[in-house]
């Protein structure tokens, strides 16, 4: 029986893969999407995720927009790596739906509800939605059977440094004060941070993308364009997100430190920095610190490229 999963995203076009994987994988039963601020204003990610949806032809799953700022600071987009629009300036028409109108945190304690412990969240974005979720319903962390995050940067390798600043990964720095809030939250947390997804081998290369551009099925050719943006200006194109759904397509990819995890939430140089803890007995978080890159990539690979 397929996962039901919720897509907390910011469209972002490391998040439109990370959709697209999510829809074209067997495992998943995508329930809900839910959007932030965080690559762009909230306005424009809940359209990147409606028009992602309405490209690929899946109409019938509900969008339910969230929070437009962070908890406590200045909103701060990342529009100069993902295009004006958040999405590499792309061609892909508008959804002729609007989202819905009950908010993003009352969309997923209702989908945690409808199944206690069985139901996850793939939280792709700044967690601010998740921890509005969790303030309004205490009870929400206990019905989720686990939470997956993408964001940190643990200096588990030589890859966890941060790319917002030199100690901060950027959904972690946008709102560390959610951040702190969340991964405090009685909810199992599996966590794929830059340690891992800042590896190069883990991203796609320019062959990569021209072999997504030239194949037959609409849903690569749309991956690859995306893609080719990022290459005016990068050398990879990392897949932070699709990492994050990965690890509910097949854990064995990865290898996970468990541990406890704080934020840093001062207003210093430190702010936004993620800090591990490594405890076996006591943690409820769990840590990507290695993944199979060869064989993640060929998953993305084969579900984009599959022709239906």
């Amino acid at each position: 029986m397929p996962l039901s999963v919720a897509l907390d995203v910011d469209p972002g076009i490391d998040d439109a893969l990370a959709i697209m994987l999510a829809l074209r994988s067997p495992e998943l039963r995508v329930e809900l999407i839910t959007t932030v601020a965080g690559n762009g204003p909230l306005q424009m990610t809940t359209r990147n995720a409606l028009r992602v949806l309405h490209y690929m032809g899946v109409d019938d799953i509900p969008v339910h927009a969230g929070a437009e700022r962070p908890l406590r600071a200045p909103f701060h987009g990342a529009l100069g790596y993902h295009g004006q629009d958040a999405l590499g300036n792309s061609s892909i028409p508008d959804s002729p739906r609007a989202p819905c109108q009950s908010p993003a945190s009352d969309a997923l304690y209702c989908f945690a509800s409808a199944a206690p412990g069985e139901r996850v969240i793939i939280a792709t974005g700044p967690l601010t939605n998740v921890a509005l979720a969790f303030q309004s319903y205490p009870d929400l962390p206990i019905k989720l059977k686990e939470l997956v995050i993408m964001g940190g940067a643990f200096r588990l390798t030589p890859f966890g440094t941060g790319n917002e600043t030199s100690y901060a990964e950027f959904n972690i720095w946008q709102d560390p004060e959610a951040a702190e809030s969340v991964f405090q939250a009685p909810v199992p947390i599996s966590v794929v941070s830059l340690d891992v997804s800042n590896d190069p081998s883990t991203g796609l290369n320019r062959t990569d993308v021209e072999r997504l551009r030239a194949a037959e099925s609409s849903v690569a050719q749309l991956a690859g364009d995306l893609a080719a943006y990022i290459f005016a200006r990068h050398d990879v194109f990392l897949l932070h997100d699709p990492l994050a759904v990965a690890t509910t397509l097949n854990p064995a990819l990865f290898e996970f430190a468990r541990g406890q995890v704080h934020i840093q939430t001062g207003e210093h140089a430190y702010r936004g920095m993620t800090e591990f803890c490594e405890n076996l007995q006591e943690g409820h978080v769990s840590v990507a610190r290695q993944v199979n890159a060869a064989a993640f990539k060929q998953l993305v690979m084969d579900r984009l490229m599959e022709v239906r």
